[in-house]
């Protein structure tokens, strides 16, 4: 590597390290404000029983996931505006005229911000199909659920077997399916709701349920499911014969495990509806192929912008930065200017796709590759027409 790339990149990750941070830290800082009743509710009701050094370390590790989040919205910003920022540290100094008049083209100049960018949009990709789906939980929660304490029902979710499980408990941070006793007036232990399965075939038709005081996930390999905890399966049928006697116990055949793909991740998934967004290619492949889903074009635009976005990334800075970098006898802040405005017209670009995508006004394939389309061959005019 040459002086002059090593001067131009160390340039260019000053200038990201100060963007990235600013940025992120803008967003990061936004959020806390439009959920600021929610935490000072949660701090107000939890510090006398955890502390609060222990709820502000909640909110830490709350904003620390969604980082991870909120940088794959501002890769593309983060990207142009650090390149952005670095031309203007050069031509401010005088640098950039002197570079051009010993015959150095601006091309040259700025490829070491491009291949630097083309590392930030690996880790984007890395980010996108295997950092965030491994957090996808603690994405999904809201603001007023930042330890993962709160206990929800599942409400009849139908898992890949066409079963449908229900759970009057369940415990995100324990993984675990529970009963809810229920108690008469005089305080006494009644029958409790149990934790059930209801079993049908391809056709929708009940073949028999389960039942069990506990369900706890089990993980291992391809073996996935749930370990219960005195569960009993019943077929059809058997209530009548149970009319002509009276059972000193259940009757039912023991069941110790019940193997299905509807784990923490689905439960999460079902109980947010864009939930889809924290999703690896392949699992969203995956989800997308179920027929059952009602939000299936949302899914299939989805997956294709997993391959778009990460191009766009690329295209948005490749049409902006021209117009900070060639233009010498323009003010360097009214190139910025330009650049950011191609950047907010880009994204409403993609945001009227999408919305289009979703509605199924347009194929999912059109509505994630349109922005590409539209911005490849602008980019190259922009580069072509950029003053070296």
């Amino acid at each position: 590597m040459k002086i002059l790339d090593r001067y131009i990149l160390k340039t260019f990750l000053v200038s990201l390290l100060i963007v990235s941070a600013a940025l992120m830290g803008l967003t990061l800082l936004l959020d806390l404000f439009f959920n600021i009743n929610k935490i000072m509710d949660l701090i107000s009701a939890e510090t006398k029983n955890l502390g609060f050094w222990t709820v502000f370390s909640s909110i830490l590790n709350y904003y620390f996931y969604k980082a991870f989040s909120y940088f794959q919205v501002l890769a593309a910003p983060i990207m142009l505006v650090s390149a952005a920022a670095s031309v203007v540290r050069l031509g401010r100094g005088r640098e950039l005229t002197g570079i051009k008049a010993a015959g150095i083209s601006l091309y040259r100049v700025i490829w070491p911000m491009i291949v630097a960018s083309l590392l930030l949009d690996a880790f984007y990709i890395v980010n996108q199909e295997v950092i965030i789906p491994s957090i996808a939980v603690e994405l999904a929660r809201d603001a007023d659920e930042l330890q993962l304490r709160d206990v929800f029902p599942v409400d009849f979710v139908r898992d890949a077997r066409n079963n449908v499980l229900y759970a009057p408990i369940y415990d995100p941070k324990a993984k675990e399916l529970r009963s809810e006793p229920h108690f008469g007036p005089d305080g006494k232990s009644m029958a409790s709701a149990k934790v059930r399965i209801l079993l049908r075939d391809a056709n929708y038709v009940p073949t028999g349920y389960i039942e069990a005081d506990k369900g706890a996930w089990f993980e291992k390999g391809t073996m996935k499911g749930w370990r219960l905890e005195k569960g009993l399966q019943f077929v059809p049928g058997q209530e009548d014969v149970l009319r002509e006697r009276i059972p000193s116990e259940p009757e039912g055949r023991p069941l110790e495990f019940y193997a299905t793909n509807v784990g923490p991740e689905e439960i999460a998934r079902q109980r947010q509806s864009d939930f889809y967004r924290y999703m690896s290619y392949d699992d969203l492949k995956i989800l997308a192929k179920d027929p059952m889903r009602s939000n299936w074009r949302q899914l299939q635009v989805a997956l294709h912008q997993h391959t778009t976005m990460p191009i766009m990334n690329l295209l948005v800075l490749l049409l902006g930065l021209p117009f900070v970098a060639g233009h010498e006898d323009r003010n360097y802040f009214i190139g910025i200017g330009v650049a950011i405005s191609l950047f907010i017209g880009v994204f409403c670009l993609m945001f009227a796709t999408t919305a289009f995508g979703n509605s199924g006004h347009l194929s999912p394939l059109l509505a994630a590759w349109i922005p590409i389309f539209v911005t490849l061959p602008a980019s190259i005019v922009s580069l072509e027409a950029m003053k070296t």
